[in-house]
């Protein structure tokens, strides 16, 4: 299929983008190839591209020598030409990606904390600010920005989330101090802590962003995409780009209240790993401490119990899912250990396919790992800055049109 194009010299911004992308999906592309997938004139490639050398965001890998004519140049991505920064605020971790222009991890960093505070926030980041800033060194003029993925209502539920003890003897003081996290003040003193432009996002969208991005095999262009951790949230992915609705909370299907209401009312906190932490509570059964320790039998028998009762709770929730948006795919991913993750889906598939007149889509893992989000983050500000986004189109069609007026 062909990239769209435009030869508007109000559009010249997004036919750069268009063939950023196209070289980027086609390592050692030629000039007369960009031409032929976008319809673009060959001058207007020739500037485009002569720029993007300039700029260092292309290179040049070799020449190959054609049927006529001189030797077509091989363009690639200069993987030092641009990086991206992500900060992942979870309610159980702070963690930082440094992406460089190819998508590839170049540093990873994580600190460990339960809801954190204003305060604990500030000192983690800049701890991972400054641990970024001395790997790039003088590359650090070329990151374009920083990514912030944090949960949505950090505040709410409380008493539903919180699994820690100490914590729990003090809700109402926890959840004043987490008011913070309702203003934009975060994104703000990133801003000022960087000198950089500041995009933000909640969780569940990085994590889609990422599976759109990181998946290997051609990526599907319908799913909607279940992200589980301390609580849970959904993305809707249309057309290959994440769907935001009116007012930015397409896919919210943490706030779809459950079934019955016996894992909580809303679906947030019966699908999510506190759900499962109150579950092996309540059975007086130890949170797993080492991997090996899922695969025990009593623990697995567990693990069962509780995905075949949670999945009895949303289903009539994936059920609405699939009959309004029609997916290809429901794709779980998150921060479930491997075995839970399975065990859930296998759940879900089987109450789906007795409760569903719809036939039911396929439900599988996410390709990306728990390092999802921070990686979606990280990848905000090089899409904000380079991705051929429809949105840049219209305007420029828009302002041409007032132009001609």
């Amino acid at each position: 299929m062909k990239s769209s194009g435009s030869t508007s010299e109000q559009s010249r911004i997004y036919n750069e983008r268009i063939i950023l992308q196209l070289v980027r999906q086609t390592p050692g592309v030629s000039r007369s190839h960009i031409a032929q997938q976008t319809g673009l004139s060959a001058q207007t490639i020739s500037v485009i591209t002569s720029s993007l050398l300039e700029r260092d965001l292309l290179k040049i890998d070799g020449k190959v020598r054609g049927r006529r004519g001189q030797p077509s140049v091989q363009l690639s991505l200069n993987h030092q030409g641009a990086y991206g920064l992500g900060i992942n605020v979870d309610r159980d971790r702070i963690s930082a990606a440094l992406l460089d222009f190819s998508g590839h991890c170049v540093v990873s960093l994580e600190q460990q904390v339960s809801f954190p505070t204003e305060q604990m926030a500030k000192e983690i980041a800049q701890t991972l600010l400054s641990e970024v800033k001395v790997r790039l060194q003088g590359d650090w003029a070329k990151v374009q920005g920083v990514g912030l993925a944090k949960p949505d209502y950090m505040d709410a539920w409380l008493d539903s989330l919180v699994t820690d003890a100490e914590q729990r003897s003090d809700l109402a003081g926890l959840q004043a101090e987490l008011t913070y996290w309702q203003s934009s003040a975060f994104e703000t003193w990133l801003s000022e802590q960087t000198g950089l432009p500041c995009y933000t996002e909640n969780d569940a969208v990085a994590a889609a962003t990422s599976e759109l991005l990181f998946v290997s095999t051609a990526p599907r262009k319908h799913f909607f995409y279940l992200f589980v951790s301390i609580a849970c949230g959904g993305s809707v992915v249309a057309d290959g780009e994440c769907y935001a609705g009116a007012h930015g909370k397409a896919g919210s299907f943490g706030l779809i209240p459950t079934a019955t209401g016996k894992h909580g009312r809303w679906i947030l906190e019966a699908l999510s790993v506190s759900s499962l932490k109150r579950y092996f509570a309540l059975h007086a059964l130890a949170w797993p401490e080492f991997a090996g320790d899922w695969q025990q039998h009593e623990c697995r028998q567990m693990i069962e119990q509780w995905s075949q009762e949670v999945a009895f709770e949303i289903q009539p929730a994936l059920s609405a899912v699939i009959a309004l948006y029609d997916p290809e795919a429901i794709v779980i991913g998150g921060r479930l250990p491997n075995v839970v993750q399975s065990l859930l889906i296998d759940a879900v598939q089987k109450t789906l396919a007795q409760q569903s007149v719809l036939p039911v889509p396929d439900i599988c893992p996410a390709h990306a790992d728990d390092a999802a989000v921070t990686l979606g983050a990280a990848v905000l500000p090089l899409y904000e800055t380079f991705a051929p986004q429809r949105e840049l189109l219209l305007l420029a069609s828009s302002q041409s049109a007032k132009q001609s007026l």
